[in-house]
């Protein structure tokens, strides 16, 4: 007997399987399947097939996190893995705060409301800020002036909303679910009234795990529901205390405007302060940050799993870089690494780098949150924490193509053109975080890929350091390139120094401790000043070829050229080691005939070199393409 193929999703397929069935029927040998009513018959039959099998595969779809495309699948999956996927995230900014209290306000005291509002314009929109909590300020002398100092102001952008919900009978763990879905779930503050006629108000803290809850403990779970908003449990007297018929459950929380308002920095109060007079000022802005939209989907995928691996502790480094990344969508990337892999090696600490998607550095007050509100309920108690911000290495790239102009209708310029954005796509998309490696190779076949007509491809990279320095102050300077580097190739952008009291226009060159250089040198050099014709002015410091690590002795470096504020040292990767790793992927000499390989900096970001040509401050073009035209008969 002739089988179905029920493996088809396709209508038309659906009806010729259904049609060979029934002309191996006897009953059916000598019908005319299209000139018939039977084509009808089977026209339905595949439609309902072909129907419930495309409802079949969406439903085994939405059944699993990888395949999942609803938002509501995923975060229901994630749900299972006891994560909450991250709500929008208010901006952020920090201000000192005077205010100049009227003649008439005596008390010594000032109590800055946490309902007070604030606004800032970005592109033309004005939105709303508040102090995340009540601050009050005691009166101070500023410039012969009595004023209230608000230290350091935390606002929040948003907008505040209060909801009421009585609890009934049928409802004592709730749920209760909060009417926006634009909510800010960090910001959420819930008190419970005992009734209309009792105000004894209690409050109660969300918890995320049932570990160690006791019946009478006062706490909420907080989920997101399949429409997007959030919902509230409370316990049920067994993991925490359950509500009472005729509670009153108070919930304050921002809506929040993610990520429009940040870079928000000019603010002006809204509200009238009683008792201030006409003197308001804002110093020492920071501008606003860290405003989010709700996690994606696909982080969602990415980090539920994660999540729910670390079982809401930090033990493992995996463990500090989910949960900190799960709650911190100003974080993009972060690596942590344990004392005993630290260089050297400090025992009974924990380090964490945070690379952040604005600027180059994470906030104190961010980083006075996370080991506040993550590290210190979750790490082990012999273990301290430390930060250490991002080091950043760029890294320039010279390249040179040669193409075939009879292959493309492309001239050298829009090939050129089209390098620089395959190289830019590549950092940006690949790199520019930390726990990201360089590879040369890699770098190689992304040019190669930009047009068919290029028919060879030539690349040098470059690493760059960026060093602040000190002007007028006597300083030492160490620091690494991390990869094994080039012997007579150290250089630096101009500077003026003082040496015996006299001012020189410099920069920093190295020479090698011996005359056989690379490839088989691979020991130290020594680091001079030089002037501009070169002359060799004063031993500063050496070179590790190996490691690339410069070690400078006190220079007093008195201005910079130029626009820089920065001291820029260039070097090259060595010939054999144009990869650049910030992995700890050590090669020694035990395992290894060649050199050692410099230990990676797990706190390094390689970003593209993006410096232009300077002869006044001797800035080295960073990204120096080059496209030639091989012309056949020259």
């Amino acid at each position: 007997m002739a089988q179905l193929n029920v493996t088809e999703l396709d209508f038309a397929n659906i009806k010729q399987s259904l049609k060979t069935f029934m002309q191996a029927q006897d009953e059916f040998s000598d019908y005319d399947f299209e000139g018939s009513a039977l084509s009808v018959l089977l026209d339905t039959l595949a439609y309902n097939t072909h129907y419930n099998a495309v409802l079949a595969h969406m439903l085994a779809n939405e059944s699993f996190l990888d395949s999942a495309i609803k938002r509501s699948s995923v975060v229901s999956i994630a749900k299972s893995l006891g994560y909450t996927p991250r709500s929008r995230r208010s901006s952020t900014g920090y201000v000192d705060f005077y205010l100049t209290p009227a003649s008439s306000y005596t008390d010594i005291t000032y109590t800055l409301s946490r309902d007070t509002v604030f606004t800032s314009t970005i592109d033309g929109t004005s939105y709303k800020f508040y102090p995340s909590k009540d601050v009050t300020a005691t009166r101070q002398t500023f410039d012969g002036v009595d004023k209230f100092f608000f230290d350091n102001l935390e606002l929040k952008e948003g907008t505040r909303v209060s909801n009421s919900f009585l609890i009934a009978a049928n409802s004592l763990s709730g749920p209760i679910t909060l009417p926006n879905s634009n909510v800010d779930t960090s910001s959420i503050r819930v008190s419970v009234q005992k009734s209309t006629t009792n105000l004894t108000v209690e409050t109660f803290l969300e918890t995320k795990s049932l570990l160690d809850l006791k019946a009478t403990d006062k706490v909420y779970f907080l989920e997101e529901e399949v429409h997007g908003n959030y919902v509230l449990r409370f316990g049920d007297d067994v993991f925490g205390k359950k509500l009472e018929a005729g509670n009153i459950v108070i919930i304050d929380y921002i809506v929040s405007n993610g990520s429009l308002p940040n870079g928000a920095k000019s603010f002006t109060n809204a509200t009238t302060l009683t008792g201030s007079g006409e003197d308001k000022l804002f110093s020492n802005v920071t501008a606003a940050l860290g405003g989010a939209e709700k996690e994606s989907i696909d982080s969602i995928r990415k980090t539920a799993p994660i999540f729910n691996q670390t079982k809401e502790r930090m033990v493992t480094a995996t463990d500090y870089r989910s949960l900190i990344l799960a709650d911190n969508p100003s974080v993009q990337s972060a690596s942590v690494w344990g004392g005993e892999n630290n260089d050297p090696p400090i025992y009974g600490k924990v380090f964490i780098s945070l690379d952040p998607v604005e600027g180059q550095i994470i906030t104190q007050d961010v980083k006075d949150s996370i080991i506040t509100s993550l590290v210190s309920p979750r790490a082990p108690v012999a273990i301290l924490p430390e930060f250490v911000d991002p080091d950043h290495t760029y890294i320039g790239l010279k390249v040179g193509v040669v193409h075939d102009p009879s292959k493309t209708s492309l001239t050298t310029g829009q090939i050129s053109n089209a390098v620089s954005t395959a190289i830019s796509n590549y950092f940006n998309t690949d790199l520019n975080q930390l726990n990201k490696n360089f590879y040369y190779s890699r770098i190689h076949n992304i040019v190669k890929a930009v047009s068919p007509s290029i028919i060879s491809v030539n690349i040098t990279p470059t690493l760059q350091k960026r060093i602040e320095a000190n002007l007028n102050v006597d300083k030492n300077y160490t620091f690494s390139f991390n990869s094994r580097v080039q012997p007579r190739e150290l250089h630096s952008t101009w500077f003026n120094a003082t040496l015996n009291t006299i001012n020189y226009k410099v920069k920093f060159q190295d020479i090698p401790n011996s005359d056989v250089v690379a490839p088989e040198y691979n020991g130290s050099g020594i680091v001079y000043l030089v002037d501009s014709s070169g002359t060799k002015l004063k031993n500063v410091g050496t070179i590790d070829y190996d490691t690339g690590k410069l070690t400078l002795g006190s220079i007093m470096v008195t201005s910079l050229y130029g626009s820089d504020t920065a001291l820029k040292f260039r070097t090259r990767p060595h010939d054999d080691s144009k990869d650049i790793s910030t992995s700890v992927l050590n090669r020694t000499s035990e395992t290894s005939t060649g050199p050692v390989v410099a230990k990676a900096s797990q706190n390094t970001v390689l970003t593209l070199d993006t410096s232009a040509l300077n002869t006044v401050t001797g800035s080295r073009r960073g990204l120096d393409i080059s496209v030639t035209a091989e012309i056949e008969g020259y």
